[in-house]
């Protein structure tokens, strides 16, 4: 039987909180194909990479991230709304020609146990 958020209510991030967020919000569970939980934790356990950068997005023009996303969803609809960005927000040729020297520095990076790295 499947569950979702809606009916559920979840304390902890694990495979039926994931899979039951993809029912409600009409995700392809991809991440459960790829193993879940378990196959993420084997690869923490055999050591990750963090990676930050700066970046635009020509397919989806982070809309993903902090504006309505599908565009074509309603913004009532549980997990389309994300952000107050406009969705005309985020073209890459106009974030590229009005910050074509963008750049970022990253510092006070701090790796440790959860609550380990600050006072």
């Amino acid at each position: 039987m499947s569950t979702n958020l809606r009916t559920t209510q979840y304390n902890v991030v694990n495979d039926a909180f994931c899979a039951a967020a993809k029912t409600t919000f009409g995700d392809n569970n991809d991440f459960a194909r790829k193993g879940g939980m378990k196959r993420m934790g084997d690869a923490m356990n055999e050591g990750l990479v963090l990676v930050m950068s700066l970046w635009d997005d020509h397919a989806a023009h982070m809309l993903w991230l902090d504006s309505n996303y599908p565009t074509n969803a309603s913004a009532s609809t549980p997990g389309v709304s994300r952000g107050p960005c406009p969705t005309t927000s985020g073209v890459p040729a106009d974030v590229e020609r009005n910050f074509p020297n963008a750049n970022v520095k990253f510092s006070n990076v701090k790796v440790g146990t959860i609550g380990s790295t600050y006072k």
